[in-house]
């Protein structure tokens, strides 16, 4: 098969997946502009709501590796279908939840359903040439970032109107509306090219250490979304700055809308110069995003805040490049990914427990160090340890592994 004519087959499967990975991706972030009042009816402190966000990491931790060998094994139509349902099915809950246990019973549900989308989009868009990789990812990438802040923002928007569960009714609804189309969708995503990795250099012999660094990315991604984006600063903003449901959602749309153009221009730097020169300014960004949240206390710190940490999320985008650029040539893409996103919602389940306590005692900038710290770590372990992999050639000689021996990818 032609790379012309598989392209023009993948192009509107590929549409289709990314449209229902933004629209489930909005549908599982309907909530954070909604926490305060969630958290005045169900009497729920800042602890109380960081645990709730753990209750949904652990669903999206506990569905992690299954994901990925299931997209290993099954097509992308009925896993898409499947995701569908389940947001569905733990948006509903919560908005119907007479008490605590139902409502993080479907929390937990809606994270088994988050995980699934991203983890079969993820692998749907990395079936493409090296070359293009990075711009395939980067527009998965936009999708799911932008989803993840239009909703809050149609969280906020709805929220003005209806109460909180009357929002979370809406989004389920929505969920199982996109749900069903996928259930037509038998065809797997065809393949555009003949894996540019030589067969006889193995996807296996990636050293460990470059393999546990990228682990990494999402680790400190994950735990700064979690905390801050998703939790505190929808608190600081209703708390201390005075802002509504309305304010709260429409900042964090706008981010949505900076991580869809950052996601964007990342791809290109990834295709036409390098991964690295992609991940490590998204990394520092990430970084001074929450230097901004913890040490600036005026309302002009809270919206750099959001802008900074939004352009760095891309970070983790280009670690799925870079993972995909090992993986090629193997059958193993589907697991790494699991492993990829597992690492990063091990940091989700905790992060926002731990963040928001210290947060409850001691404020925002001591709350904010622990986050820096690990911000700073994982840029500077980037630097050193990943390699570039932008070309099947020339990618040179990575860090030698665990066993004193060195591996070259590509000739």
């Amino acid at each position: 098969m032609s790379q012309t004519r598989a392209g023009s087959r993948r192009a509107p499967v590929l549409t289709g997946i990314g449209l229902g990975l933004f629209g489930l991706t909005a549908v599982a972030f309907l909530r954070p502009p909604l926490l305060p009042e969630m958290g005045r009816e169900m009497d729920l402190s800042a602890t109380g709501l960081g645990a709730l966000l753990s209750i949904f990491a652990l669903g999206r931790l506990a569905a992690d590796i299954p994901a990925g060998h299931a997209v290993d094994r099954r097509t992308a139509g009925p896993l898409m279908a499947a995701s569908g349902f389940l947001v569905a099915v733990g948006t509903l809950l919560m908005s119907m939840a007479p008490g605590t246990v139902i409502l993080f019973g479907g929390a937990f549900v809606l994270g088994l359903g988050s995980t699934l989308v991203i983890t079969t989009a993820t692998a749907a868009f990395a079936t493409t040439t090296r070359a293009n990789r990075g711009m395939s990812l980067s527009l998965f990438a936009g999708a799911m970032l932008a989803g993840q802040a239009v909703g809050p923002a149609i969280g906020g928007a709805l929220g003005v109107t209806f109460d909180w569960r009357g929002t979370l009714l809406v989004g389920g609804a929505l969920a199982a509306a996109l749900a069903i189309p996928f259930l037509f969708v038998r065809r797997p995503v065809p393949l555009s090219h003949t894996p540019d990795r030589p067969a006889s250099v193995a996807p296996d012999q990636v050293p460990r250490r470059v393999l546990a660094v990228i682990y990494l990315l999402p680790v400190a991604q994950f735990s700064i979304g979690a905390a801050l984006i998703q939790t505190l600063i929808p608190v600081v903003g209703d708390g201390e700055l005075g802002f509504g449901p309305g304010t709260v959602g429409l900042a964090i749309g706008i981010g949505g809308v900076i991580r869809f153009g950052a996601a964007i221009a990342s791809g290109h730097i990834s295709d036409r110069i390098s991964r690295r020169a992609a991940l490590i300014p998204g990394l520092g960004l990430q970084t001074a995003g929450v230097v901004a949240f913890g040490f600036g206390s005026a309302a002009f710190w809270w919206w750099m805040a959001i802008i900074l940490l939004t352009l760095g999320s891309v970070a983790v985008n280009v670690g799925n490049t870079i993972l995909a650029d090992l993986s090629e040539g193997g059958d193993r893409l589907g697991r790494r990914l699991g492993a990829f996103r597992f690492t990063g919602d091990a940091a989700f389940l905790v992060t926002p427990v731990v963040i928001g306590a210290i947060f409850e005692r001691y404020g925002r900038a001591i709350s904010s160090v622990p986050l820096v710290t690990l911000a700073v770590l994982v840029t500077v372990a980037a630097m050193i340890v990943i390699p570039e992999t932008r070309h099947a050639a020339g990618v040179g000689r990575l860090p030698p592994d665990d066993r004193g021996t060195s591996n070259t990818i590509g000739t």
